[in-house]
């Protein structure tokens, strides 16, 4: 009867513990940044539901890495050794469309702008190729990766991507899209984050 007992006491303890795992893991894996929104291309209505959710942000190594290799890329074409560095990234969350399955985010930086907060992000694979018969202008490159911008004014926002724009820099060397203003937007978002991982 002790051996019982005792057994039914280590298996409360274990199982206690394993959920105060999985609490952890949960609590570390919850998105710090959400948006939800519409795409603009979207074929139909119901199709054009965006969401990103971002678990963090990228540090510097990481932000720093990809750089070097889109420099290198821009020098050398290399396209394989740039997406070699890009997937070597830890995911920082996922774009998800109506597509069955999202994209992941590889890159994620931001930073303050005189309009609003500007978000940045790489996203794997390219955008409309989960799915290309949801837009009403399909992904027909099918490029490896995407880059998304968002220029976020307080709770509201525009996304616009790489689909119609170019890669460039800025003054500190971080991408960004060129010439956003003049980009058609991808998506309108609005920022969805709960009150408290604010």
């Amino acid at each position: 009867m002790k051996l019982c007992n005792h057994s039914l006491s280590a298996a409360k303890s274990l199982t206690g513990l394993l959920m105060l795992c999985c609490l952890a893991a949960s609590a570390q894996a919850a998105a710090i940044l959400t948006l939800t929104g519409k795409a603009a291309d979207a074929k139909y209505e119901a199709d054009g539901e965006v969401r990103l959710s971002l678990i963090d942000w990228s540090d510097n190594g990481q932000q720093e890495a990809v750089e070097a290799a889109y420099r290198q890329y821009l020098e050398d074409g290399d396209q394989d050794a740039l997406l070699t560095v890009i997937e070597g990234q830890d995911s920082r969350g996922y774009l998800f469309t109506a597509a069955a399955t999202g994209y992941r985010i590889k890159y994620a930086w931001k930073e303050q702008s005189d309009g609003g907060q500007r978000l940045h992000f790489i996203v794997t694979p390219g955008l409309k190729t989960r799915n290309p018969y949801l837009w009403n202008t399909p992904n027909n490159d099918s490029p490896d990766f995407s880059f998304v911008q968002v220029q976020m004014n307080e709770e509201t926002g525009v996304a616009k991507s790489s689909l119609e724009g170019e890669i460039g820099f800025n003054t500190d060397g971080r991408l960004q899209l060129e010439s956003f203003q003049r980009v058609p937007a991808f998506a309108t978002v609005q920022d969805s984050t709960p009150y408290y991982l604010k």
